[in-house]
């Protein structure tokens, strides 16, 4: 099973991607800022990592 770090700061929807995921069968972590999410890409070893930059 392939496993997805998604980065999501803010709770508005921040359900809905890792549903659909889920469903369709990866694992998926969430880090809730760029500092937690470094240190999970380090312990998790994610195959992919998820995320929305803002200027």
């Amino acid at each position: 099973m392939s496993k997805i770090l998604w980065v999501k700061d803010n709770e508005l929807g921040a359900d809905m991607l890792p549903r659909r995921l889920k469903r369709k069968g990866f694992e998926v972590v969430r880090a809730r800022d760029g500092g937690e999410a470094v240190k999970m890409a380090h312990s998790e070893g994610p195959d992919l990592i998820l995320m929305d930059i803002r200027y």
